[in-house]
């Protein structure tokens, strides 16, 4: 198969790197997000991952993952001198699916994930000090509209 992409070559300058989970249903709704929302216009570099953030605080449990994790959001942020840096968790999320199991209460994944944000922030800082980070949550209603809300530091 051969396809010819409508879309050409990015060769602007980007400073912004995103991270966010691989989860089919919000695809469409991070990129419009992120294009329209927050106006960067696929101007971005991307690093997808199952449970999206978190990738870099899971240093006991998957110490290898935040390593490798840790190493590409390096490498990025040096070779392309990226300023800032957008982490976004989602409801619903299946890498949280343990917590929801070992603790029923209510919003206590939520909790974790905001948690999780939070650390990735310091992690992300301890790799490079200057970065701009942007705490993010995108969630559903019950009409299927996403919406993505910032989280305090």
């Amino acid at each position: 198969m051969t396809y010819q992409c409508q879309s050409r070559l990015q060769r602007s300058k980007t400073e912004v790197l995103v991270i966010h989970c691989s989860d089919h249903r919000f695809q469409g709704g991070m990129r419009e997000f992120l294009d329209e929302g927050l106006g960067l216009h696929a101007n971005y570099d991307s690093l997808v991952v199952p449970g999206g953030p978190q990738c870099l605080v899971e240093l006991q449990s998957l110490p290898k993952f935040a390593w490798a994790s840790r190493k590409w959001s390096r490498t990025l942020i040096e070779l392309h001198g990226l300023q800032r840096l957008v982490l976004i968790a989602h409801q619903d999320c299946g890498w949280y699916k343990w917590l929801a199991k070992w603790d029923p209460t209510p919003g206590a994944v939520r909790q974790k994930q905001e948690e999780d944000l939070r650390a990735a922030n310091e992690a992300a800082r301890a790799l490079e000090p200057r970065l701009s980070v942007d705490l993010l949550y995108a969630g559903w209603d019950s009409s299927d509209a996403i919406t993505v809300e910032s989280i305090s530091l």
